[in-house]
Parts: structure tokens; C-alpha cells; sequence
């Protein structure tokens, strides 16, 4: 019978240069060199936790791999091995090599973006204010920002800090409407290692409202003095928070005005006279403002219409 094939014996497994840990960026070199044999050499696997491994193809007794870090994936134990050819012209693969743990740092975590607007909704002219701000480290940072994945650098204010950085827009238009994300480096032993990306904020950039329509009941715009007069004002759409103002000759109408009043219902808000006062008559008109991130943004008025009160 004949005797079972037993493999080589493993190789010597180097990495150069030695770390305790390794940066994101850094290139390492994994030196595998098989022992003397009258057996010729046909090539090497160098392989990794992580799942990966290279097989190459030479008859040199030394192979350097070398590769740069990106990331965790790259860390984990390595090790490598050889194949010869016996002498039944057989391919026969060694002993594994000892193995070697390469620690990798990983990016530094992701910051968080907070936009002015909480919804994330606003309107044509608004301020856009972005806030990307970062854990607490004792670091030098640079901040960058990105819409849709590509960094912005242009039509814009960038305030930077250690620890904040901000990006303002003076005033916003629909093309400002996408996904932002923001990111940081960190300086670390001389090299800007990038951070995580925050997690998307989206813009919605809206056109500016149009005018309301005010509508008078009695619809003839003439009311007898001590008849009911009903003002509805409807506003152009319902996207915001909405607040309304009357107005009669440009002047507004308070609230309460000649025991009158006032119900504001989504998109309409009504005002009722129950007596219409005398010498009531003029050109009245309506307005809509909306609550955008906090700051009420006026609609054009509304079309005057003429009332006469007999």
C-alpha cells in the first residue's frame, strides 16, 4: 500500500510594517516565504476572516501581498500557505502558516444632522440652517457636507468647528429640494480619517403659496344695513400650519370687530357679521400666512371685493 501524501511544512508569515492597530488608509504588506525544498513551488494563498483570499501563481520561494485598509474588513487573522509539486508530479498544498491578528480602527462614528425645519418642509426665499455636529473627542475635525452624495461647496455659508460645523443657505429654491448627509475627518497620527456619514435629512423646497380667494355672502356684494354679512377666505392650498387676516380698505380687521365672528377651518377661515355695521362698505380683502419652520411666511392678498351696505 502506498503511503499517505503528508503536506509540507507551513511557511513563515510576516507583516510589514508592525502595528498594535492600523489606520484607514494605511498599506500593509503580508510577506509569506515557504522553507527550502528540492520540491519546485507553484504559487501561494494568503487568506483572511474577514472571508477573502488570493491565490497566485509563481516559483519564487517568497510572496509580498500587500493591500490598503479600508475598514473593519480588513482586520481579523491571516495566514498563508504554498503549493509544490511532488515527485508523483502531484500539486500538494502545506501546513498553514502561523497566524497573524491585524487590528484595524475603525471610522470614527457618524454625526447627526439636524435641519431649522423640522419637518423638513419649507418654502421658496426660507433660510436653510444645517447642523452636523460630532461626539465629543479632544480632536482636530473638518466638516463636509453632501446632497444627494455629492459634496456642496458652492451658493452656500460653511461655519466650521471642532466639535459643529454648519451649512446656511440664504435663501432656498426647489433645486435645493433632495437628501443631505454630512461627514467629518479626523486628525489621527497626522492623516484625515473620514467618519461615518450621517444619516439622510430630506428637503422638501416648495413654491411660494398663491393668493387666497375671498368669497362675500351675499354674493351680489350689496347687504342691507342689520342683515348678515359672511366673509369666506380660502386659502390656495393646505401644506402648513395656516393663519388669516382680513382686511377692509388695506386696513385689517380685528378680531371681534362690530360683535363679529371668526372660524378658521384648515384651508378656510370665516368671518360672520351677524348685523352688518353701517357704513360698512369698502373694498375688502383677505390673507394667508403660513407657519414654515417657525417663521410666518405672508401669501399675496386676495382680490378686493367691493361690499355696499345699504
Amino acid at each position: 500500500p502506498s503511503s499517505p501524501v503528508l503536506p509540507p511544512p507551513p511557511p513563515n508569515i510576516t507583516v510589514m510594517p508592525e502595528k498594535m492597530e492600523y489606520l484607514i488608509g494605511d498599506t500593509v504588506a503580508i510577506q509569506c516565504t515557504a522553507p527550502r525544498t528540492r520540491e519546485k513551488i507553484q504559487g501561494f494563498q494568503v487568506s483572511g476572516t474577514s472571508g477573502w483570499a488570493v491565490d497566485v501563481r509563481t516559483t519564487r520561494r517568497t510572496y509580498v501581498h500587500r493591500f490598503n485598509i479600508t475598514g473593519p474588513r480588513d482586520a481579523g487573522v491571516h495566514a498563508c500557505t504554498y503549493v509544490i509539486v511532488n515527485q508523483f508530479r502531484q500539486p500538494v498544498r502545506s501546513q498553514d502558516s502561523k497566524s497573524i491578528f491585524i487590528n484595524v480602527r475603525d471610522h470614527p462614528p457618524r454625526p447627526t444632522l439636524e435641519l431649522n425645519s423640522s419637518s423638513g418642509v419649507t418654502v421658496e426665499g426660507q433660510p436653510l440652517v444645517f447642523r452636523c455636529a460630532a461626539p465629543a473627542q479632544p480632536t482636530e475635525r473638518r466638516f463636509h457636507f453632501y446632497k444627494e452624495k455629492v459634496e456642496v461647496v458652492t451658493g452656500v455659508k460653511l461655519i466650521l468647528g471642532d466639535a459643529e460645523g454648519q451649512l446656511q443657505v440664504a435663501k432656498s429654491v426647489q433645486n435645493h429640494t433632495g437628501n443631505f448627509s454630512c461627514g467629518y475627518e479626523e486628525k489621527t497620527e497626522g492623516r484625515w480619517i473620514p467618519s461615518y456619514p450621517s444619516r439622510d435629512v430630506e428637503v422638501i423646497v416648495r413654491e411660494p403659496a398663491s393668493a387666497p380667494r375671498l368669497a362675500v355672502e351675499p354674493p351680489v356684494g350689496v347687504v342691507s344695513e342689520d342683515y348678515p354679512l359672511r366673509l369666506t377666505c380660502k386659502a390656495s392650498r393646505a401644506a402648513f400650519r395656516l393663519r388669516y387676516r382680513f382686511y377692509r380698505n388695506g386696513v385689517e380687521i380685528p378680531e371681534g370687530h362690530a360683535d363679529s365672528q371668526r372660524r378658521d377651518d384648515g384651508p378656510l377661515s370665516e368671518l360672520y357679521f351677524q348685523q352688518s355695521p353701517r357704513s360698512f362698505g369698502g373694498k375688502f380683502s383677505c390673507g394667508v400666512e403660513e407657519d414654515v419652520g417657525g417663521t410666518w411666511v405672508p401669501a399675496p392678498r386676495s382680490d378686493a371685493v367691493d361690499i355696499t351696505v345699504k
